[in-house]
Formats: C-alpha cells, sequence, structure tokens
C-alpha cells in the first residue's frame, strides 16, 4: 500500500511528464502516424507506452535521469512522427505542410520543456524559450516554396530492378527513378535517335544545356555498334514525342520516335543499342508500346497491331474492327493482348489470334474520348478514365470491380491520370499530369509511394 501510495505522489508530482504521455497516446488514437500511407496506431501506443514508463521512472537510481530524458525524447518523437506523417495535398509543396504542422510541435516542446525546469532555473531557460523561438524562424523561412517542377509524368515503365522510367508531357526526356523513388538519371531519346554512333547513355539529372553545365553527359559505358545508320530528323534538336515505353527481356527498354519513323532500344545504362525503321504508313495510338513473350506489339491508331521479334523485324499485323485510341497491354504471362478502343476492349489470344471483345460504359461527361490508357494483370484489366479521375478495373470477360483512386488533392487521388505500369510484384504506377507525381499502388487498391521529380529544368 505505501510503495503504491508513494508511486502515485510521484506521478502527480511529475504531473506535466504524465500529461506529455497521455498526449502521445492521444496523438497515436487521433492522428495515427504513417509508413507508406498505412496507419500505424497500435506501433505509436506501443513507443508511448515504453517512453511514458521511462519518463514516469519513480525509483531513484543512477539511471533514472538518462530514463527521464530518453522517455521524454521518445514521447515527443512519437508525437512529432504522427503530425509529420499525415498525407499532406499533392498540390503543395511538402516543405510547407510540414512547417505548418512542426511548429506547433516546437512550440509545445519549449514550453513543456520550461515548465520542468525547477523554479529557480526558469528565469535563466534560454534553452526552453529559444527552442520554440528559433525554430519558428526557421520553419517559417523554410516554408517559402521555390518554384513548383515543371514534371509532368505521362508514360511510364518499370524494369524488373524496381526501377521506373517516366516520360515528360512536356519535355524530350525520360526520368529514371531508382526502386526507392529517388531521381537518378536522365535518358535523351531524341538526341539518341539523332546519333549514328552509341550515344553517352545515362545523363545526370538536371538541365541540358544549362550555363553549370549539370547535364554533360557522362563517358560511353559500351561499346556495341548501334543497328541501322538513318538520316536525322532535325539536326541540333532533340525533340521528342512519346507514345509510350516499355521495358522487355534484359531490362531493355522501348522507345517509339515516331516523329523520325525509328523504333530504339536502349540498355539499362541508358545506351542506344537498336535502332531500326518503321512501316511508313504507322501512325501510333496513345500507349502505343508493350512487351512479353520475345515480342514487342506496337499499336497503330488505324486498328492495326504490329508484332516485332527482338531485333526489331516486323513477324506478323493483327487487324481489329475499329481505331485503336487508348494503347495496347500485354498480360504477365504473354497470353493476351488488349488493345482499348474509343468505348470497347479487344482482347488478342496471342496464340491463335483469336480476338474477343467487351464494352465499356458510354461517355456520360465533357469528354467524348475518356479513355486512354490500358495495363492488363494477371487478373485484372486496368483503365485511365480521365472523366472520373479515376483508374477503372475490370475482369478479362468485362466485368467492373473496384476502382482504384478518386478525384483530390490527397494521395492516392487524382487530379489527370495519365499512363499505367505494373512491377514484377504486381504494384500499380499511375502517373498523375496535374499532380505531377507517380503514385504506386498496392494489390488492394491502397497507395503505398509517391515518385516526384525534384527539378525543373527542360522547358524554363
Amino acid at each position: 500500500m505505501w510503495r503504491a501510495t508513494h508511486l502515485v505522489r510521484g506521478m502527480w508530482r511529475r504531473r506535466w511528464g504524465a500529461a506529455l504521455a497521455a498526449g502521445a497516446a492521444l496523438s497515436a488514437l487521433a492522428l495515427p502516424p504513417r509508413v507508406a500511407f498505412v496507419p500505424r496506431p497500435a506501433l505509436a501506443l506501443a513507443l508511448a507506452a515504453l517512453g511514458g514508463a521511462a519518463l514516469l521512472w519513480p525509483w531513484r537510481s543512477r539511471v533514472r535521469v538518462v530514463a527521464h530524458g530518453l522517455g521524454a525524447a521518445l514521447l515527443w518523437g512519437v508525437i512529432a512522427w504522427c503530425a509529420l506523417s499525415q498525407p499532406a495535398p499533392l498540390t503543395r509543396p511538402v516543405a510547407f505542410s510540414w512547417s505548418l504542422r512542426a511548429l506547433p510541435v516546437a512550440l509545445l516542446a519549449g514550453a513543456w520543456l520550461l515548465m520542468r525546469l525547477p523554479r529557480r532555473w526558469q528565469r535563466g531557460a534560454v534553452a526552453a524559450l529559444a527552442l520554440p523561438t528559433v525554430s519558428g524562424l526557421g520553419l517559417v523561412a523554410w516554408a517559402s516554396p521555390p518554384q513548383p517542377p515543371d514534371f509532368m509524368p505521362y508514360y511510364v515503365a518499370v524494369d524488373s530492378r524496381g526501377v521506373v522510367y517516366a516520360s515528360d508531357q512536356q519535355a524530350p526526356v525520360i526520368r529514371v527513378f531508382g526502386p526507392d523513388g529517388a531521381l537518378r538519371a536522365k535518358i535523351r531519346p531524341g538526341l539518341a535517335s539523332l546519333r549514328d554512333t552509341p550515344n553517352a547513355g545515362l545523363y545526370p539529372p538536371g538541365p541540358y544545356n544549362d550555363p553549370d553545365q549539370i547535364g554533360v553527359p557522362r563517358a560511353a559505358t559500351g561499346t556495341g555498334a548501334v543497328s541501322g545508320r538513318l538520316q536525322p530528323w532535325a539536326p541540333g534538336t532533340d525533340d521528342f514525342w512519346f507514345c509510350g515505353l516499355a521495358v522487355g527481356p534484359g531490362d531493355r527498354l522501348y522507345v517509339v520516335d515516331w516523329m523520325r519513323g525509328r523504333l530504339l532500344r536502349f540498355a539499362p545504362d541508358g545506351r542506344l543499342e537498336l535502332r531500326v525503321p518503321l512501316p511508313a504508313s504507322y501512325h501510333p495510338s496513345l500507349g502505343c508500346v508493350t512487351t512479353g513473350g520475345g515480342r514487342l506489339y506496337l499499336g497503330d491508331e488505324s486498328g492495326a497491331i504490329l508484332v516485332f521479334d527482338d531485333t526489331g523485324g516486323v513477324t506478323g499485323r493483327i487487324a481489329l474492327p475499329e481505331a485503336i485510341v487508348g494503347g495496347v497491354s500485354l498480360t504477365p504471362d504473354g497470353r493476351t493482348l488488349y488493345a482499348l478502343a474509343r468505348t470497347r476492349v479487344y482482347a488478342v489470344a496471342t496464340a491463335s489470334g483469336r480476338v474477343t471483345s467487351w464494352p465499356l460504359p458510354a461517355p456520360s461527361g465533357a469528354l467524348g474520348q475518356p479513355y486512354q490508357a490500358i495495363l492488363a494483370l494477371g487478373n485484372r484489366v486496368l483503365i485511365a478514365n480521365l472523366q472520373a479521375r479515376r483508374v477503372d478495373a475490370y475482369t478479362p470477360t468485362g466485368a467492373v470491380l473496384p476502382a482504384i483512386g478518386l478525384p483530390g488533392v490527397l494521395p492516392g487521388q487524382f487530379g489527370q491520370v495519365g499512363g499505367l505500369a505494373r512491377d514484377a510484384a504486381g504494384q500499380v504506377y499511375v502517373a498523375d499530369v496535374d499532380h505531377r507525381a507517380l503514385q504506386r499502388f498496392d494489390s488492394a487498391g491502397a497507395v503505398n509511394a509517391l515518385i516526384w521529380s525534384p527539378d525543373d529544368d527542360e522547358i524554363d
């Protein structure tokens, strides 16, 4: 009984510590911290309990001061984690959101530290007063957002290593992101297409031809000759219009240079290793290229699908009853090729050539053609719906499944849906043109990563 009374009195004397522990627990419940956008309230509560136990340690011992300090740091860490990990609007710079959320935490931390100090120390508590003051000034200054980046992703492809390739709607570059989402390099297919010798491979991030020479290409990383010697389209310029991206065997990246009538293939190090002419009559659809099973398929907006082998030779042609407007996509097993028409999806059995189809809902809004990208998964077919600002999902026979995303400005929501891609784990990547980001979704349709480009370079 005496021990329990002593413990209660000790907790009352440490009422500010108890208030901090309670605040951390409430934060964990009301604003659970997020890991990859998934709430983790149980983990935060466990850390809050551990920090509270250390901060409210009642028995005098040599480790008491250390335990109190570590407990307080852990509790404030839980509160900061809860505040800073909440999803920020995609239309607002992250630095601005973090500043608004971190400033109250810094002010409360300073006030708590001031109240915890003995009375004889409070008058000279410069550190306790300086913490919120300096933090507030620094965060307000940091909150001034720079000019937004010009990155407008549209087509996207992912290789077996998790490397992400994204084209830009307004710039002639392909950005190369690592599996961690960091911008690693750029590929300039226009320059590669114009040259008769292998290009320099991957370019470092940053502007090209800028005064500081950030974009000076690195030394060539390979020697093989480029297939074909075609006349340049426009000497001195690397203008490029994308119609799609695809990654094939060996993590080779395929790009269609339809302005110059060429099919390009890049090695994983960015070297151009294949360049072959396209048929003169070819005019690409959106999402024009897909690959699998040792073959490459190019969608023609006239309603044809051209079939190529791995050396760039045409081996076949598939004719469909109507124009392809939204692209082509091959299932991971290579057995079924899907093509997106205006209001219908066509499925082609690659072994037999048999063609079946199923209808899409008729457009109901201002857009006459709301469906503009298609992605075939093992058991689903995803279609970008620009009108509804989401990714519609269907079974292979056309039955409606729950959609991915919805209109909005938070992660998992879309402004304008662009290209679609999948990785080896079955995760889906969606280019959000308006929000200038790539969003990644797991198999359950929950967003678990965002990919940004930190530099604004190509069109300034």
